[in-house]
């Protein structure tokens, strides 16, 4: 995948932010949206998901949103229920 040195300076900028210490995927050629189905075609984007891949790299939990508004955010109390299920 194609990374711009500008997606790499604002993927490095959002992971020393939030304190991040796991690397961050830029999917300019819109190939890992396309895998995972949520590409938005019309928009080019992804439509708000959220996705949980275990130790093993395999998918566990998906669950993409009927839109990318604020009232479609998953509630954080559901995404961590899921990935306790998992562990």
């Amino acid at each position: 995948m194609g990374i711009s040195a500008n997606a790499t300076f604002s993927q490095k900028a959002f992971a020393d932010f939030f304190k991040l210490d796991y690397p961050l995927l830029s999917d300019r050629e819109l190939n890992v949206m396309k895998a995972f189905g949520v590409l938005d075609e019309a928009r080019r984007i992804a439509k708000r998901s959220y996705i949980i891949i275990d130790k093993e790299g395999v998918v566990r939990y998906k669950n993409t949103r009927p839109s990318n508004r604020k009232e479609d955010v998953l509630p954080g109390e559901e995404l961590l229920k899921e990935v306790k299920k998992i562990n």
